[in-house]
């Protein structure tokens, strides 16, 4: 497949993403428009477009199709499920490698956040483990130690969390997560298979996690203040998150979750005094214990 074909396939589903549905017309008519992809301004063929249709189906399991009423093409993509979020995050990124390529002139103008290199070739061996049931060597160095050590593992399932990529494994009597950045140095696939549980459900299993620890899960009440509290709006810190009290200047939000990880305290910190974190007693605790301890770096400020 060449490479501008499939960055027609984007541009197409790009295009009938931003519309309510477009005519073969119209489509043809924006596509006569598009100089970069399309320098020569030419008509798109129907049976171009029809194989182009065909291609997207395959390759992003998308289906587009036309209602007869309006003679409109809609491009389907999956609801809020798995797939459907696989889709739309998979094709926001080539979305986005299309348009730095069509307006270069705007070179420089367009800044975002690369996210940390994963080794694709470790994640194909990843993946063809998890499909076909096998082990992995995993040779792995936690922060901290002198010499990376040589894990057998059972790879239940691959996580991303704050731009990361996790692996969620069986290690002998327990499941822990790995995280595949530099604290990986190879994989390997072994020959010796293992039996994936088939009433283990990953989403069910993070379902009360913040990032990739499991802890005890328990209610979370916290207030933010002023603007903090439109951001927590649009962006949830979990998803069970609700929000129950809404004041002159701020609004108290609960959460159910396992707090006992320090990806929860660092997302609290984070937020500096925008939030207070009012129960339980025990985390207010912990987080006055760390701010204090901040506090302490600084001393020097307040002698």
């Amino acid at each position: 497949m060449a490479y501008n074909d499939f960055k027609r396939y984007v541009w197409l589903v790009d295009f009938l993403n931003n519309v309510d549905g477009a005519t073969f017309e119209d489509i043809d008519e924006a596509w006569q428009d598009e100089p970069v992809l399309n320098p020569d301004g030419q008509p798109l063929p129907l049976r171009t477009f029809y194989n182009h249709i065909e291609a997207i189906s395959n390759i992003f399991d998308i289906k587009i199709s036309r209602n007869p009423k309006d003679k409109k093409y809609h491009a389907e993509i999956g609801e809020d499920t798995y797939l459907g979020r696989m889709q739309k995050s998979l094709l926001g990124s080539l979305s986005l490698k299309n348009a730095i390529e069509r307006y270069k002139d705007l070179e420089g103008r367009i800044l975002y956040e690369e996210e940390p290199y994963a080794y694709p070739d470790w994640m194909q061996r990843i993946l063809h483990a998890m499909n076909y049931s096998r082990k992995i060597q995993l040779l792995y160095r936690k922060y901290g130690d002198q010499n990376p050590s040589i894990r057998i593992l059972e790879p239940y399932c691959l996580k991303m969390f704050k731009r990361r990529w996790y692996l969620l494994a069986q290690e002998g009597k327990d499941l822990k997560t790995f995280a595949l950045d530099d604290r990986t140095e190879n994989v390997r696939e072994l020959k010796e298979t293992f039996e994936y549980p088939k009433t283990f459900k990953p989403g069910d299993f993070f379902l009360e996690s913040y990032g990739i620890r499991t802890a005890f899960p328990e209610k979370v009440m916290l207030k933010a203040y002023g603007n903090e509290a439109s951001y927590l709006r649009s962006t949830p810190i979990h998803s069970s998150q609700e929000e129950i009290e809404t004041g002159d200047g701020y609004a108290i939000f609960t959460l159910f979750l396992g707090t006992d990880a320090w990806e929860f305290y660092q997302e609290v910190l984070s937020r500096g005094d925008r939030i207070e974190i009012i129960s339980p007693k025990h985390l207010r605790r912990e987080i006055a214990e760390r701010i204090d301890a901040m506090r302490n770096r600084y001393a020097e400020f307040w002698q």
